[in-house]
């Protein structure tokens, strides 16, 4: 132990007052002060954590729903979260509004064999892929159609709640949806299996098929809507539809036939047509011709005709009540000059006499 040593200016000789002051620790306790310390400050750092464990950021394509003691009291998009710590309150991350989603709808197994030949083998030539799903259209065929749903988060509260029927939920939608659909459409607006069709069709068809996806999106929203008002929301709003649909195996090769006939009489018709055309075009340039002959003879007749009677028009242009009997002898008399001119013999018979007809015929010697 030290000694003690009294304070400066103290008498050495009197004992001081009091009790003596604790001895100093020794190396044990100094070590178990220090643990205490360091346990201390650990505590303190494990509070520090745990109340900042449900302080975090979330991602700009991300939101999260905060449940306090198991039940959803709030939900935020992109930003700083601050939180009570678990197990007060807990955190679950979803995809935030503006991020798709996708599924594919999952086939029902079919009800018998029958149900089962019409779809026919997955592994046929025209490569159906195993999710592919048989509906009946309009005009009484049926269509197999693969659907890909891709939709977004516009409720995440009512996403959480739901999270593990959504998947089933659309799907249930999707073909209850689907039916109506197809039952109110034919089998062109989604194949194009006729050829009858005319060309402004088929310059339409892109436009009739995305008809039928918006009908149908139209559709599934408005059950989903439904559904919230009914107190059972999914939370979700369904942004795209990609379908795919193709023929059934048994009808395909029929279907095909049809099609390969009709190509066939359609290119019949078109060669019809263009002979038609070609003979058209023929008798049109023949009529052409014959107007243009038969109006270049006129005119060539008109002009002769106009020649022959241009002296005669003269003649009456000249003609008066006094000189045209004058004028009609002299005119007789060249015409029948130029006549005689012309006639190698001429027989004359007296009018009163008792000749009627004069025939050629042989002399008797």
């Amino acid at each position: 132990m030290s000694e003690y040593h009294p304070p400066a200016g103290a008498d050495p000789t009197v004992d001081p007052v009091g009790p003596p002051p604790p001895p100093p620790p020794g190396p044990i306790a100094q070590s178990v002060a220090i643990g205490f310390r360091t346990v201390y400050v650990a505590g303190l750092l494990l509070l520090v954590l745990w109340l900042t464990g449900n302080v975090r950021e979330i991602a700009s394509d991300s939101q999260m729903v905060v449940l306090r003691f198991g039940r959803i009291v709030r939900a935020q998009e992109a930003g700083l979260l601050i939180a009570w710590p678990r197990p007060i309150e807990q955190t679950q991350l979803l995809p935030g509004p503006e991020r798709l989603l996708t599924q594919e709808v999952a086939s029902l197994p079919p009800a018998s064999e029958t149900a089962q030949g019409l779809i026919g083998p997955f592994g046929s030539a025209q490569a159906i892929p195993q999710n592919a799903t048989a509906f009946l259209t309009g005009d009484g065929n049926v269509v197999l159609l693969n659907a890909t749903l891709i939709y977004r988060i516009n409720d995440p509260i009512s996403y959480a709640l739901a999270q593990t029927h959504v998947a089933a939920a659309l799907d249930r939608l999707f073909r209850a949806t689907t039916v109506h659909i197809t039952a109110a459409r034919n089998l062109n607006d989604f194949l194009v299996v006729q050829s009858n069709a005319t060309a402004g069709q088929d310059q339409n068809m892109p436009a009739l098929r995305g008809e039928v996806r918006s009908s149908l999106i139209q559709a599934m929203n408005a059950r989903l809507h439904a559904l919230a008002e009914g107190g059972a929301p999914l939370g979700v709003e369904i942004e795209r539809i990609d379908m795919t649909a193709w023929l059934p195996p048994q009808a395909k090769s029929a279907f095909d036939a049809v099609l390969i006939a009709s190509q066939t009489a359609d290119r019949g018709v078109a060669v019809a047509r263009t002979d038609a055309e070609r003979r058209r075009q023929e008798a049109s340039r023949l009529r052409d011709q014959l107007l243009a002959d038969a109006q270049a003879r006129a005119q060539e007749f008109t002009s002769t005709a106009t020649v022959n009677t241009a002296a005669i028009l003269a003649l009456e242009h000249e003609a008066t009540p006094e000189t045209r009997g004058s004028l009609l002898l002299r005119e007789y008399r060249a015409k029948v000059a130029d006549i005689m001119n012309k006639v190698g013999s001429a027989t004359l018979v007296d009018p009163e006499g008792g000749t009627r007809m004069l025939l050629p015929g042989k002399t008797d010697k």
